[in-house]
This record gives C-alpha cells, structure tokens and sequence, in this order.
C-alpha cells in the first residue's frame, strides 16, 4: 500500500509527506521537535505506536494523531502567547522568526 513506513521516515517534512498532511514549512521550522514528541505522545496513548501503518484504517488514525499534533503546537494558547509574545497579534495570528523584529536597545 505505501512505499514507505515510520521506521523509513527520517525527518519531520517525511512525516507530514507520509501521512498526507498539510503544513507551513516557517511553522515546521519552528516546531519540529515539539510536533514530533507529541505525534509519538498520542501514538502511544491511543496504543498505535507500534501498529501497522500499512493497514488503511491504522494509517488514517495516525494521520488523525499528527493532525492533532501539529495543529496543538500552532495554535495560540495563554502560555505561549507569554512565553513567545512576539509570534501572536491580539487575534492569535502566528509569526515565523523571520517576520519578527528585534527590539532595539534603549540607549
């Protein structure tokens, strides 16, 4: 069925390309690590780490878990916004590094 499985996959971009999910590479680039730990959280919490991701339906679930992953990693929540202020205007549009200015020192 696929040309690949999980144990192939080798960085996060493979993941999302695997598993047909739509993502922002600047968000990505940011996120990586935190998606991915909470992709492999839910695969384990719902007992689908190790299951075979060649069989459709075991497929659409993981696919389902990494949706939900990237989508918990991009979304504004109150500590993010106060940890990264600068990612999130008053509506919760998120901002990648290279659109965020430096503050400038106060001589």
């Amino acid at each position: 069925m696929f040309d690949k499985n999980l144990q192939d996959l080798y960085d996060a971009e493979d993941f999302f390309e695997f598993f047909k999910v739509p993502y922002h590479p600047e968000i990505l680039n940011v996120s990586r690590v935190h998606i991915l730990k909470q992709f492999q959280k839910y695969l384990k919490e719902s007992g689908y780490f190790e299951s075979n991701e060649s069989e459709k339906e075991v497929w659409n679930i993981q696919r389902a878990l990494l949706f939900r992953a990237y989508r918990d990693c991009v979304k504004p929540t109150p500590i993010r916004q106060k940890f990264f202020p600068e990612f999130y205007k008053k509506n919760g549009a998120f901002f990648p590094f290279d659109q965020i200015r430096q503050r400038e020192e106060k001589k």
